[in-house]
């Protein structure tokens, strides 16, 4: 399963991060009450529900509830191709845990940089994220080994 969205949106110049634990936890009640979003396509409706309580449409809380709520995942975001200083388009592919596990981390840092999101992925897919684990590990050894070597 893949699916790709675009996504317009307005930031303001000085956003507001305040209280964002607080309305992660608003956002995942709202899908619970409010009518249209439980009747919603559940990822619209975790966006829309994000939405309301001030958060963009990709911003981490966003993407970790999408996590939780559809086990969907960033796998690769194209960046924001500016049509106002304030409006930007995102686009983004959407995948199951086991896709965002074996993405590049250059194409996909939105996911990577985000230990909350890592830890949900490796959580629902436990296979995979032993077999990453162990490339990420056999890696920084290889690095190690380079730089006690010198750096040659």
């Amino acid at each position: 399963m893949s699916r790709t969205y675009t996504y317009y949106q307005h930031r303001d110049d000085d956003p507001d991060y305040s209280n964002e634990e607080e309305r992660a936890e608003l956002a995942a009640r709202l899908l619970d009450t409010v009518p249209e979003l439980i009747t919603m396509d559940p990822t619209d409706g975790v966006i829309e529900a994000c939405s309301r309580v001030g958060f963009n449409g990709f911003d981490c809380e966003t993407l970790r509830l999408l996590a939780r709520r559809t086990g969907e995942f960033p796998v690769s975001f194209q960046l924001p191709k500016t049509a106002t200083s304030n409006h930007s388009h995102y686009t983004i592919r959407l995948g199951w845990a086991s896709q965002a596990l074996r993405s590049s981390r250059t194409k996909n840092p939105d996911f990577w940089e985000d230990e909350a999101l890592v830890q949900e992925a490796a959580r629902q897919a436990p296979e995979v994220w032993e077999q990453v684990k162990a490339e990420l590990d056999r890696e920084v050894r290889r690095i190690e080994f380079v730089l006690s070597r010198g750096g040659h």
